[in-house]
């Protein structure tokens, strides 16, 4: 993705030479070169395998989620709006050869690696959006005007009106583009690029020797070569391990130690680890790291990956859809988001508990209980509620009290 920079005032503008470079030659030159010396882009970041798995963690968790358009009536319920031009798009083919949760994994992998993601709409005569393809961020370039602050959406150099682009930002400082997590993270990445290529560069370029046996003397080839096969005859092999070695003429045996510092490598690879997951609000137990969240807490874990994490990312998501997608005339009435209700299910017992309160206490009904499951609803007996015998109003009596009307009569 390329950003033009712009001067306020022309007047102001200062002769530019290699001895006091602009700031945007300086950014250009120098922009991803970490601290470690890695230079860090978003192709090499995705090289370290737990920037990957964190992309990819949130990435899939969000396409898997139903995505459609909704219908909303005054009383505040909404129903699925099969008639809506939209929905075949939202639900069924929203790019041509590509899935909904392939568009969606592909909008929230940019998003959450680059900071910023683009669309392109293509819509029909009547202004509707038929199609939602995504653009290769190193594709789209941004005029971006130094006042108003507009943005004017170029791809491969070619002027794009606005209402064709869905422009998702993530982290921002002015609300216009989003923080390249790359750029930010680049010296927490550029160390963990860098401790890969040193210890790949170890294994590849390093040498092993077996059993060393140092002596005193000068020997001859020939001595030398019938002492290595007595010894290779009498030690070497599983079979032969730790018998007891008697060394004559002078000659003592030599340990070779690694000293590559293994422990430090492993402690700092789990930092960065650490750090990394971090930058990315990912836990560990979602990694595949062993034994990084206690199994009673793992749960735990996985809500506040939903709730901190995922969340923030779907209502971001679910406006920027509202406001591109749905005309302004038709917004009080339609609306498009995400169904999170699979993600924040607890374990079944815990559900089932949970189902049994609100049916006991008279919010649920049957029929919503088995659609929340996923299953079908069993008619019209479903629909109904119950309603608790001892609740009632403050102040009114009970029904086995009887009141002054009901002693009149009697």
């Amino acid at each position: 993705m390329k950003f033009p920079f712009f001067n306020k005032n022309r007047a102001e503008e200062r002769q530019n030479n290699l001895s006091s470079p602009d700031e945007w030659l300086v950014d250009a030159l120098f922009r991803g070169l970490s601290s470690s010396g890695v230079k860090v882009s978003p192709i090499t970041a995705m090289g370290v395998s737990t920037v990957y798995a964190c992309v990819n963690v949130i990435s899939k968790a969000l396409a898997s989620l139903p995505l459609c358009i909704y219908e909303l009536s005054p009383d505040g319920d909404k129903q699925k709006a099969y008639n809506h031009p939209l929905y075949d798009t939202l639900t069924l083919n929203p790019a041509k050869n590509m899935t909904t949760s392939e568009v969606v994994g592909a909008m929230v992998s940019n998003l959450v690696l680059r900071g910023n993601s683009y669309a392109l709409l293509s819509r029909d005569g009547l202004g509707n959006v038929r199609q939602i393809m995504p653009v290769e961020p190193s594709d789209m370039s941004l005029q971006i005007h130094p006042v108003t602050n507009e943005i004017d959406y170029l791809v491969d150099g070619k002027k794009v009106a606005r209402n064709r682009i869905l422009h998702l930002k993530g982290l921002s400082s002015s609300g216009v583009l989003g923080f390249d997590t790359t750029t930010l993270a680049k010296d927490t990445i550029g160390l963990s690029i860098a401790l890969q290529d040193d210890l790949a560069s170890f294994f590849k370029n390093g040498a092993k020797m077996g059993s060393i046996l140092l002596s005193d003397k000068t020997l001859k080839a020939e001595q030398v070569q019938k002492l290595r096969e007595a010894f290779d005859a009498r030690h070497k092999g599983t079979d032969n391990l730790y018998q007891t070695a008697i060394l004559t003429d002078g000659l003592k045996p030599y340990t070779e130690r690694f000293s590559y510092q293994d422990a430090q490598l492993e402690a700092q690879k789990k930092l960065n680890t650490q750090d990394i997951a971090r930058t990315f609000g990912v836990p560990l137990s979602k990694l595949q790291v062993e034994s990084a969240t206690p199994r009673a807490n793992v749960e735990e874990s996985n809500r506040d990956f939903v709730t901190q994490t995922l969340r923030p990312i779907v209502v971001g998501i679910e406006q920027s859809l509202n406001l591109n997608l749905i005309p302004a005339s038709q917004r009080t009435r339609y609306s498009i988001g995400f169904n999170m209700d699979a993600l924040l299910r607890g374990n079944m017992e815990a559900r089932y508990n949970a189902y049994r309160i609100g049916r006991e206490s008279g919010f649920l009904s049957v029929n919503e209980i088995r659609r929340l499951e996923g299953m079908n609803g069993i008619g019209e007996k479903g629909d109904g509620y119950l309603q608790p015998m001892n609740y009632q109003e403050l102040g009114e009596p009970t029904p086995t009290e009887p009141t002054e009307q009901n002693e009149e009569e009697g």
